[in-house]
């Protein structure tokens, strides 16, 4: 047996994850990321995002761009998301109204986001402690899950890859599509609104080379079927890039927060749990994926994890809620 092997098995935990714990413990004055990269790795990331400002629009003149963009923000619209009036105090705040994803500026004018400059920060991230790199999205399938307005789809794009991005909120779904569309890259970006639950369909078996997939698992109320639902949808030798909210303990444990508590406690990141990184080191493995790396990151405070499909392998489909899933 392995070293990884035996930590992973008596900890709970992925060997990297455990290794940080006690480097954190030994060293805590200590860097434990490589600063120098991910600043090198955002500068990068930076640079090709410019490309989407107002002086490279097609199709559609400045003003009519900025038109649709700012009417958009702010206004609430239940009922495009399909929800009935006795519903609406159940909902959360970002499903019926519009707010803007991630930080852009388009040249003549900008927009501040709700979540800055998360996008460039992901990817930099995912890049630094996981063993993928920028060129590796390059003419790649990436599936692109939960996009908002399409701050990450549109970076996604830049690096070369050919997106095909969801939301579960129709008016992110759309704002993405016009962005793709305004920017002339609509053949190489893809954009529906749907929910990850319904992409478990022979349209999506053995499809993409990339998973991205951050600051969603933790909103997910059956995450074990949605990590197989993206397990089948990417091909032998694909991999896998997961951020979430999370807790910063040892055992695999989640912590469960639901709708209500977003009412008591004002907080807009309404999840249902959020996972340890042992615990989506467990959930990983059980949706099939190998060679899974997890890690609580401490300068963001969230939970990142990777994972590649080596082969086809079953899942113990007891107790699933879709219980035919292959």
């Amino acid at each position: 047996m392995t070293i990884n092997y035996i930590l992973s098995r008596l900890y709970n935990w992925s060997s990297r994850s455990f290794v940080g714990i006690i480097k954190r413990k030994l060293l805590p004055n200590k860097r434990l990321f490589n600063d120098r990269r991910v600043q090198s790795e955002s500068a990068i990331l930076r640079e090709r995002f410019q490309v989407y400002n107002t002086s490279n629009l097609l199709g559609i003149t400045t003003e009519e761009f900025v038109e649709s963009l700012q009417s958009r923000i702010g206004i609430s619209d239940a009922q495009v998301e399909g929800y009935s009036e006795d519903e609406l105090g159940r909902q959360r705040d970002l499903s019926i109204k519009f707010h803007w994803g991630h930080n852009h500026d388009f040249g003549e004018f900008k927009i501040e986001g709700e979540m800055r400059d998360r996008h460039i920060n992901l990817l930099a991230n995912f890049t630094t402690l996981f063993p993928v790199s920028l060129q590796d999205f390059d003419g790649k399938e990436v599936f692109d899950i939960g996009c908002w307005t399409g701050g990450t789809t549109l970076l996604l794009a830049a690096l070369g890859s050919r997106v095909f991005a969801i939301d579960e909120v129709r008016k992110y779904a759309e704002m993405a599509a016009f962005l793709a569309k305004s920017f002339g890259i609509e053949d190489r970006v893809t954009v529906e609104a749907r929910s990850i639950y319904s992409c478990n369909s022979s349209d999506f078996a053995c499809r993409f080379d990339i998973v991205h997939f951050p600051g969603v698992i933790y909103h997910l109320s059956d995450p074990i079927v949605a990590l197989r639902i993206l397990y089948n949808a990417l091909k032998i030798g694909g991999v896998i890039l997961i951020e979430s909210a999370g807790i910063n303990t040892l055992g695999p444990y989640c912590k469960f927060r639901g709708n209500k508590s977003v009412q008591k406690d004002s907080d807009s990141g309404w999840a249902w749990f959020w996972p340890s990184a042992s615990a989506l080191f467990r959930m990983m493995n059980e949706a099939g994926f190998g060679q899974v790396k997890t890690l609580w990151h401490v300068r963001s405070g969230r939970v990142y994890g990777y994972g590649k499909k080596i082969s086809e392998v079953g899942i113990c489909k007891a107790g699933l809620s879709v219980p035919n899933i292959s």
